[in-house]
């Protein structure tokens, strides 16, 4: 069972998450700039639509697995300010997450102590 409660703090951060403004603004920003190359990959390069999707998003995830490149100048010209962007959004989204995250950490330590507290007050009272 404890192996599940990892999984069960990601769920509330996620949830956390997506009630934040300028997380929800984020992702936004992320899927227009997904369909962005895509649209232009499939005009520039000749990709299916799957191949620029899948190329969009492993490459503004920084994974880059090199499967597919563009091959022509207007291709991978407009692949550097795209890299640099996608780069620059990862990094935004990762302090966004992180900061929830010390959220999340920071009001479950205080509810724990809390019920610490009341613990003793009512061991005390016992005495």
């Amino acid at each position: 069972m404890r192996i599940f409660i990892p999984f069960v703090a990601l769920l509330k951060i996620a949830r956390r998450l997506s009630k934040a403004p300028e997380f929800r603004g984020l992702v936004a920003l992320e899927a227009a700039l997904i369909i962005v190359g895509a649209v232009f990959y499939m005009n520039v390069e000749h990709w299916s639509l799957l191949d620029s999707v899948y190329f969009c998003v492993v490459t503004l995830a920084t994974v880059g697995y090199g499967d597919l490149t563009p091959t022509t100048d207007t291709g991978k010209l407009f692949a550097i300010p795209y890299i640099i962007l996608g780069v620059a959004m990862l990094g935004v989204f990762i302090q966004i997450a992180g900061r929830t995250a010390l959220e999340e950490l920071e009001e479950l330590t205080q509810k724990r102590l809390e019920r610490e507290q009341t613990k003793r007050e009512k061991e005390a009272e016992k005495k």
